[in-house]
């Protein structure tokens, strides 16, 4: 059956927000439990597309699974599909997330070494026109009244991705935004991408995975990332992704908010590494103090740095934005 690409305009904002009454329309985020974010499955990219739209409906005080209802022309456009064939294709990817299994380390088990296998949708109803979906209920440990040990993604940007390969890459590196960094196999990569056994050269894994991920990533997405291949003999073995703000993402949805922090944060960001502290250290005292207390915190270092007081800049550093040091306290000794 021929695919076509869908118009931008269906997929921006009011593709999910012009009806209210219709429940797919209002998707934007979708919340699963980092356990599922890294369960290990193969999924085609419309498969993918029902489950993250599944996945947004779900509401924070939900504490149970409930049906989810929508006409089977709207499925057929969560999936972007067209053509006469597509409402037997509909049908048969409804079918297989019944019969498709995942396998996930069980949410309850201290040790992390009990494995759960499950299938996506217990059910998919059809009848006049519309289907109903069921989620199965081994995932509500994942999927309700999640608190923490979760990760949110934006449903509009990744309905956008081409590539089932390039969103669960970006789930996997949204994990670990704050961290701002993330260490896999290449085994591991395969696993959660469903494709174990597969792309066995080097040069084809990355040209499939890593190079198609990145561009639909670093173009379409909230986060950049770039990555370093680990070879710590003559096989590759590893991938180390380097992850960040995307702040192209960020000046296209907010500019005034873009120019503002360009503004503000560059002169903070090159004193803090001048002090040889690291990017993911800089970013987490960004997100967690504000840019006076920094600045004095600096400031008041700097004065001991004068007098030569100072044996380890970098701790005393730390020390200072932590216990918010003023540089008029120093002034004075």
């Amino acid at each position: 059956m021929k695919k076509i690409s869908v118009p931008v305009s269906i997929l921006s904002e009011k593709f999910f927000t012009k009806k209210a009454n219709n429940s797919y329309k209002n998707a934007m985020i979708a919340i699963q439990h980092n356990n599922l974010v890294e369960a290990k499955y193969s999924m085609t990219l419309q498969q993918k597309r029902i489950m993250i739209w599944l996945v947004s409906q779900i509401k924070p005080d939900d504490i149970d699974f409930k049906e989810h209802t929508l006409s089977i022309k709207e499925l057929i456009e969560i999936c972007q599909l067209s053509g006469e064939s597509s409402y037997k294709e509909i049908r048969n990817i409804t079918f297989s997330l019944i019969e498709k299994g995942i396998r996930i380390i069980d949410i309850t088990d201290p040790s992390n070494k009990r494995e759960i296998q499950v299938s996506w949708l217990s059910s998919a109803d059809y009848y006049q026109g519309k289907v109903k979906l069921s989620f199965s209920p081994k995932l509500k440990p994942y999927l309700l009244q999640l608190k923490e040990k979760f990760t949110a993604i934006n449903v509009i940007d990744l309905m956008q991705f081409k590539s089932v390969h390039a969103i669960r890459i970006y789930e996997l590196l949204k994990q670990y935004q704050d961290i701002g960094e993330r260490t896999l196999t290449i085994d591991e990569i395969k696993e959660c991408c469903g494709v174990t056994g597969k792309l066995t050269k080097y040069p084809d894994f990355e040209q499939k995975i890593l190079l198609i991920s990145q561009r639909e990533i670093n173009k379409k997405s909230d986060i950049h990332f770039e990555f370093e291949r680990i070879k710590p003999s003559r096989k590759i073995e590893g991938i180390k992704f380097i992850i960040s703000k995307n702040k192209a993402y960020e000046l296209q949805n907010n500019p005034v908010k873009e120019i503002q922090e360009i503004k503000i944060k560059p002169p903070i960001i090159d004193t803090l590494k001048e002090f040889g502290l690291s990017l993911r250290v800089i970013n987490q005292i960004l997100k967690d103090n504000t840019e006076q207390t920094i600045q004095n915190a600096i400031n008041a270092v700097d004065l001991q740095l004068s007098r030569g007081q100072v044996r380890n800049t970098k701790a005393m550093l730390m020390t200072a934005i932590k216990e918010q040091w003023h540089p008029e306290k120093y002034k004075q000794r």
